[in-house]
């Protein structure tokens, strides 16, 4: 003991004799790491060691921390008691001796001594956090740690000592990682023994209304317990007909930019108080003031939005057969339609009232509801089981020569799909969800490129209007996307995309009326056509039936009456054909020549030597020779 007490006394750093020092004092059996019998040897000096330095200061007056200061490198100052931790963290840190025994002193360090000392000793815990926190130290040590926050949070006032006690909580959020299940509250349980106390009865001389008064102060016993809301029917009629009372108060008394101004904000915040007072006498004043009337109306949308996630937790939990997240919840016991509508009909005013109410409301109001978007995540993190956020480094596994490596099986073909089937399988609303992806209608999907088309119509001018390559017809994925629509919902316009294009895909009633007309045909253009395709297939009959008889086998005159019969129903055909369509498989047998139609003029069609003759053909002669025969 005489050793470290010399040592502490001495300028320079741990590490130049900290180990040098353990080495005399203990002589261990291993020149650099002790074992167990040693280390407690070892913990029992340092211990006796800092109690008696402890009372020493208690003795002169001094604080605990700065009792025999030493001038150190430089102009820095530091205490006996610092000193001693510094050299006990660093034959931690370097395992020469047992990782806990820091955690242990820190802990006797904080028992003996005050509130006012313990402010000091903690300043010392939050600056050597990121060595405290490292693996080797943190699984000796953590459960000594929480258990020396604990003590002092349990020593501190929630009332005065805000700061210290918000100090203590945030060390610890740092300290343990965010999946420790130590620091989760998985069961939702409430801290009903924080009562707000207000007067029953009437004082005299109250200027007020005093039923007004204690409607006001009873919503606390609601906001305090929510989940007693939820388990009975009469109490959230109860609770809902007080809130109307509260929240018409606050219509029918809105606050001006004055009496809601920065400045009396930021007076506020520098004597702030984790309560309000509920005396009657300042009732007045409290409605008048726009952070006190933000501060129920918040506390008004924590409690819509637990009854509202926690209804959807436990529908869950209760298909799982997860009782032990929320244990005596069954389906009775959760909100019904019509108390779901009364929630979203008072969270509608209450919104609004705080947007009303200065300075900022709508900038205030997205902050709250941004803060109730992370609670919620948070809410369906511990339905998960509080999963690990940290994700460890795999390590590759290396496959022998000749081995074959053996690839996951996943139940959908990957992991992605069958994570997305488990979790929609886990949440039976996901599939009836009135806010999932769906498929878009025809008009919709093609409204952009419409709205492209009339710009540039509007402006005249192709240059000034949205660039080419900013266009919706250029965007392939957006065009192969529409098609697709089209062909199943819209066969019609998708018929005019080989003539006119993808913007002729776009449903007429999207377009303008002069655009309409160039994409949609007039009957007396179709007419036209129609007539224009019979003559010229008339036309190519005639010709063809010229050319299938030669005029040295036959007399033009004996001919001419049979090629004029012949030609006539040919053209009748013709004609159906250009009127009706396509045509027939009988309409194309009438219509093909006996003659092929890449035959050199003058040449006869003759059958091929495998080929069977048609019935009524005369083997080895024409049609042509035939029919001079008979007139013959």
């Amino acid at each position: 003991m005489d050793l470290f007490r010399k040592v502490i006394t001495q300028p320079g750093k741990p590490e130049d004799f900290a180990l040098q020092t353990v080495q005399e004092a203990i002589k261990p059996q291993r020149q650099t790491k002790l074992v167990q019998d040693e280390n407690q040897l070892l913990e029992n000096i340092l211990r006796t060691l800092l109690q008696e330095l402890v009372s020493a200061a208690v003795q002169s007056g001094e604080n605990t921390m700065r009792y025999g200061e030493l001038i150190g490198d430089g102009e820095s100052t530091q205490g006996q008691i610092p000193r001693l931790l510094d050299i006990v963290l660093y034959l931690c840190e370097n395992e020469h001796i047992e990782g806990g025994m820091i955690f242990q002193l820190l802990e006797d360090l904080t028992e003996m001594s005050t509130m006012r000392n313990c402010e000091d000793v903690f300043g010392y815990i939050e600056s050597k956090q990121d060595i405290l926190g490292k693996p080797e130290l943190f699984a000796r040590g953590k459960l000594v740690m929480l258990r020396t926050c604990n003590q002092l949070l349990r020593r501190l006032s929630k009332a005065n000592d805000v700061v210290f006690c918000g100090r203590i909580i945030m060390f610890l959020a740092h300290f343990f990682p965010l999946s420790e299940r130590s620091a989760v509250n998985i069961k939702g349980v409430f801290n009903v023994s924080n009562e707000t106390k207000y007067e029953k009865q009437a004082p005299d001389g109250i200027s007020i209304d005093f039923n007004f008064y204690k409607t006001f102060w009873s919503l606390q016993e609601y906001f305090s317990n929510p989940a007693s809301i939820s388990l009975a029917t009469t109490k959230w009629h109860k609770f809902s007909s007080c809130l109307t009372v509260v929240l018409n108060t606050f219509e029918a008394q809105p606050l001006s930019d004055e009496e809601g101004s920065a400045d009396n904000l930021e007076d506020e915040a520098a004597t702030f108080s984790i309560k309000y007072l509920t005396s009657s006498k300042l009732m007045g004043l409290e409605l008048k003031d726009p952070s006190f009337r933000r501060h129920i109306l918040v506390q008004c949308l924590i409690m819509f939005d637990y009854l509202k996630v926690t209804r959807a937790f436990h529908l869950l939990v209760h298909s799982q057969k997860l009782r032990s997240c929320a244990p005596g919840k069954n389906d009775k016991d959760l909100p019904s339609e019509t108390m779901k509508e009364e929630i979203k009909s008072c969270e509608e005013r209450v919104k609004q009232l705080l947007v009303m109410t200065p300075p900022k409301g709508e900038k205030f109001l997205h902050s709250i509801e941004h803060i109730l978007e992370r609670e919620r995540n948070w809410v369906w993190w511990k339905r998960d089981g509080c999963a690990p956020f940290e994700k460890q480094p795999t390590e590759k596994k290396t496959v022998r020569d000749g081995g074959k490596k053996r690839r996951p099986r996943w139940r959908l073909g990957n992991k992605e799909l069958s994570q997305l089937w488990k979790w929609a399988d886990q949440n039976p609303n996901a599939l009836t969800d009135s806010q999932r992806v769906r498929t878009p209608a025809v008009t919709e999907y093609w409204k952009p490129l419409a709205e492209d088309v009339n710009s540039r119509i509007i402006r005249m001018d192709a240059s000034a209007g949205i660039e080419a390559e900013y266009h919706h017809k250029n965007n392939r994925v957006y065009c192969w996307k529409g098609l697709r629509f089209s062909a199943r919902q819209d066969l019609e316009g998708f018929s005019r995309f080989t003539e006119f294009g993808v913007e002729g895909v776009v449903p007429m009633e999207l377009m303008p009326p002069d655009v309409r007309s160039k994409y949609q045909a007039k009957p007396s253009d179709r007419s036209k056509r129609a007539k224009k395709e019979e003559t010229k297939i008339t036309a190519n009959q005639a010709e063809e039936n010229q050319i299938a008889t030669p005029a040295s086998e036959v007399d033009g005159e004996v001919n001419r009456p049979d090629l004029e019969a012949s030609t006539a129903p040919m053209d009748t055909d013709a004609a159906n054909v250009s009127l009706g369509g396509t045509p027939t498989p009988e309409e194309q047998q009438k219509q093909t020549p006996d003659t092929d139609g890449g035959q050199e003029p003058g040449q006869i069609d003759e059958p091929e030597p495998d080929q069977e003759p048609e019935p009524g053909m005369i083997e080895g002669e024409t049609d042509a020779e035939v029919d001079t025969i008979v007139v013959g």
